[in-house]
């Protein structure tokens, strides 16, 4: 029996889904929730879940904020975003706060169990347009004419999306001291003394 969580805003999306599980015998919704709060406040002490699905878009707490507090307290539990937010930001900052999946709304609610019984058997739980950018971030093609490592292009790369760097020592999972380093060595290695210049060059 897979125990799933629904934590979404949307009523009639989220009746929708229950709707499409409420007939398989090997899945069961154990909680419907339209807010974090909400989820907290009906969830049995005991309750155990196998995979919580929740949207990012919340009121007074959103999807990304909530998932320290659900991996706490479900350490084995897939924490998949269901989400209609394409935006790469958000991405990363679900993946940094312990998301295990990024699914958009773009599928067909009819396959809604046929993708959970996927994401039990292991299977992939991340959109196709949200694994190109993970790939594109975090793999980035190297170029032999530039002088800058995939790392520090990277870097650049976050500033170019108008990232802090606070943002983007987050991003990349390092301290603000440690962008600050990166950047002197990219300022020196492209002879340039600011990240407008530096993002131009390595724009070409």
């Amino acid at each position: 029996m897979i125990k799933i969580a629904l934590i979404e805003d949307d009523a009639a999306y989220l009746y929708s889904l229950r709707h499409r599980i409420q007939l398989q015998p090997d899945i069961r919704c154990l909680i419907t929730a339209s807010s974090v709060k909400s989820f907290w406040e009906t969830l049995p002490r005991l309750a155990s879940i196998d995979i919580v699905f929740i949207d990012i878009d919340m009121p007074e707490m959103s999807g990304i904020e909530a998932l320290p507090g659900l991996r706490k307290r479900f350490p084995e539990a897939k924490l998949v975003m269901l989400t209609q937010c394409e935006d790469r930001q958000a991405l990363f900052q679900a993946f940094s706060n312990g998301a295990d999946g990024y699914i958009l709304k773009d599928f067909p609610v009819r396959e809604f169990p046929d993708l959970i019984k996927v994401i039990r058997d292991g299977g992939a739980l991340i959109s196709p347009k949200m694994a190109r950018w993970l790939i594109a971030y975090f793999q980035p093609a190297p170029r032999p004419e530039s002088p800058l490592t995939p790392r520090e292009e990277q870097l650049l790369q976050f500033f170019a999306d108008g990232h802090s760097y606070e943002e983007t020592a987050s991003l990349m999972g390092i301290t603000v001291n440690g962008v600050k380093y990166h950047v002197k060595k990219v300022y020196a290695k492209l002879n340039v003394d600011n990240r407008i210049d530096a993002i131009k060059k390595m724009q070409g």
